[in-house]
């Protein structure tokens, strides 16, 4: 698997494109990066976006995937209750920002997943996680060797919990929770900054 890293323009979230075999896509994330050159090469590469899975909710993660989805078409994963905020802008909080328009999310082939669920894609096995704690739809994906952690653990620094929605002791269980999944050397690709390798459990700023 080839995991290649967008940043997007809206609070820097970042968006990863997973090449997986037999020329599967999949998205970790969509926010209101440039797709324009990554349709191009998918085109002009012969490949197929399959799925779309988003870590949570909040606008910087999700603002893209209506307009994603005029263009190409796409299976859309998620959390139950990211399912039910995302398409309410003032849980996905879109409402309240003036830097993006408000938004509720239409799409419809949605799949709904639940904790300790697996998927396998293109020969890859997806491990989903559900994350409540950062937001009520927070859902980790392990990958092989690989942890898609949104803004349930970033590089070196503490979540963000200050939302209405947040949940302080949700979140704790939550990082319980992912410690069974990480093994040492395992690289971590969180919603914002860069990746990381992960060594030791200190390394989840709690």
């Amino acid at each position: 698997m080839k995991v290649h890293h967008y940043v997007n323009p809206h609070r820097f979230s970042n968006s990863y494109v997973l090449e997986l075999a037999d020329d599967i896509v999949v998205l970790v994330d969509v926010g209101n990066f440039n797709t324009e050159p990554l349709l191009e090469w998918i085109q002009q590469n012969g490949k197929i976006v399959s799925h779309v899975i988003l870590t949570h909710e909040h606008a910087d993660h999700c603002c893209g995937v209506d307009a994603l989805g005029e263009k190409i078409p796409f299976q859309l994963i998620c959390s139950a209750q990211c399912e039910v905020n995302m398409r309410n802008s003032r849980q996905n909080f879109s409402y309240y920002l003036e830097e993006i328009t408000t938004f509720e999310i239409d799409y419809k082939n949605v799949l709904i997943v639940q904790c300790g669920q697996t998927l396998t894609i293109g020969r890859h096995v997806f491990n989903f996680i559900e994350t409540p704690g950062h937001s009520p739809g927070g859902l980790c994906v392990k990958v092989e060797d690989s942890f898609f952690s949104g803004d349930t653990i970033l590089n070196g620094v503490k979540s963000p919990l200050t939302f209405p929605h947040s949940n302080r002791k949700e979140y704790q269980l939550s990082v319980q929770k992912i410690k069974d999944y990480l093994t040492k050397g395992m690289t971590i690709f969180p919603g914002h900054d860069s990746s990381f390798l992960f060594n030791s459990q200190q390394q989840l700023v709690v």
